[in-house]
């Protein structure tokens, strides 16, 4: 039971930072990937449906990092609808400056 605990916890841990990295890191899908993904934002899209969209089309790796991500920073509530052209090799901020047409500097909120 000792040995599986210690499965279970190191488990736990390993999604955690992975999931923080997703969250908090400039990661991209594909760095060097010239593809664009044209995405259609609906009036009335939540952010869920966004970073659904988003993680379906091969942008982003998950999209409840995403829903986190832009909870987090100025883009909340920014999302615009309208007819977007997208990169893997975008990062969440660049995604997310697009798609709200907010400036991307470093996005996160001061407290």
């Amino acid at each position: 039971i000792v040995v599986l605990l210690i499965i279970f916890a190191i488990r736990v841990v390993t999604y955690a930072y992975s999931f923080s990295y997703e969250v908090f890191g400039d990661t991209v899908i594909a760095a060097d990937s010239e593809e664009i993904v044209p995405i259609q934002i609906n009036e009335g899209a939540s952010t869920d449906e966004v970073g659904d969209q988003l993680e379906k089309k091969g942008l982003i790796k998950d999209s409840r990092a995403f829903v986190v991500h832009t909870a987090l920073t100025k883009y909340r509530g920014q999302i615009k609808p309208g007819n977007y052209e997208l990169s893997p090799s975008m990062t969440m901020d660049e995604m997310l400056s697009i798609i709200t047409g907010i400036k991307d500097d470093s996005g996160y909120d001061e407290f």
